[in-house]
Parts: structure tokens; C-alpha cells; sequence
């Protein structure tokens, strides 16, 4: 268990100690070419946030995430899943693919105990708004969700679950995640 110790730094320093970062990953919805999906779907597989906390087994606040949409735009709504477990999700067959199910009760992964307990929290997107012909974008702020990375580790994890019935036929989908790092 981390102990607390709010007496190490005065406030000053405590906030110049304090680090903010933006970090782009890319991710793959729809990878597998799936078609059309429903609410509860995997969107996108684990995908690694590098360098997210500071140092080996830290923590950090997400504070906000954008979610850019290219390619193939969709605009419907979906979760982005944080955690410090980069376990592959896994069905029956070996690997999840894009479009099996993962929120029902007839869900199709059957990843270990382990990966859901690595859960740092949830991210939910009601929708995008397509800017242009090329892209559409959409923001979630004021999060203060920490996460922590695993033992040995600097980074997150993040995946996607779809919450429409959009046909994400291999687009690609830009997060820019900001974190505050101790």
C-alpha cells in the first residue's frame, strides 16, 4: 500500500514537481473488418499508451482525452476502457477480434480475472462532431481519473467499446491523452 506523506513537500514545490503531458496513440477500430457492430462490441484491442506516469509502477491523473476519427468517419458513441493491464483481450479461439461482444452476459471474452482488475477507469463518448469531410472530433475533459501503471512499468492501456451500430470498416481513430504526472 503507497503511504501518504503530505508533509515531504511545501505546495510550491509540490506543483513544480508536477509534470503535463499530451500523448497521441493511434488505434485500430474495427481492425478485423467485422461490418457493422452493436452496442457493447470490442471496437479496438489493447493499445499502449507509452511513458504515462513518471516513473516504474507510478500513477497519474487522465485528465482529458480527444478522440479523432479518420478514414472511414463515424460519429456514434463509445467507451475508451484505461488500464494498467496490457493483456491481449482473449475469446474461445485465442485473441479477441473487433466486433466480438464484450458488455452482455453472452459476452465473448474470456480474458482472465487479472485484466479486469488492472481496470483505472472508463471514458465515455455520447458523440463526434464531423469538422469536415476528413475528420471528426470529440473531447472529454476535467477527468482527474488516476491510473497506474504495473509493476516495472511507465504505461496505460487503453481499449474501445462500441456503444452504436456504426460500421467502423478500418478507420482510424487518433486519442490525444493528457495526463498529469507526479
Amino acid at each position: 500500500m503507497a503511504k501518504t506523506n503530505l508533509k515531504n513537500y511545501t505546495v510550491q514545490e509540490k506543483l513544480n514537481k508536477m509534470d503535463v503531458d499530451l500523448i497521441d496513440v493511434v488505434c485500430s477500430p474495427d481492425a478485423d473488418n467485422q461490418g457493422a457492430q452493436a452496442a457493447g462490441d470490442l471496437l479496438f484491442q489493447v493499445t499502449e499508451i507509452p511513458n504515462a506516469v513518471a516513473v516504474p509502477g507510478g500513477t497519474a491523473l487522465l485528465q482529458s482525452v480527444v478522440a479523432v476519427s479518420s478514414g472511414e468517419i463515424e460519429t456514434g458513441a463509445f467507451d475508451l476502457v484505461f488500464t494498467s493491464d496490457g493483456t491481449a483481450l482473449v475469446d474461445e479461439s485465442g485473441d479477441a477480434e473487433t466486433g466480438d461482444v464484450v458488455t452482455t452476459s453472452s459476452s465473448d471474452i474470456d480474458s482472465p480475472v487479472s485484466v479486469a482488475e488492472g481496470h483505472c477507469g472508463v471514458v465515455s463518448f455520447s458523440a463526434l462532431t464531423q469538422i469536415s469531410t476528413t475528420a471528426a472530433v470529440g473531447d472529454e475533459h476535467n477527468l482527474g481519473i488516476v491510473v497506474k501503471a504495473a509493476e516495472g512499468s511507465t504505461s496505460i492501456y487503453v481499449y474501445g467499446i462500441v456503444q452504436n451500430t456504426a460500421d467502423y470498416n478500418e478507420g482510424r481513430l487518433l486519442l490525444r491523452v493528457g495526463l498529469v504526472k507526479d
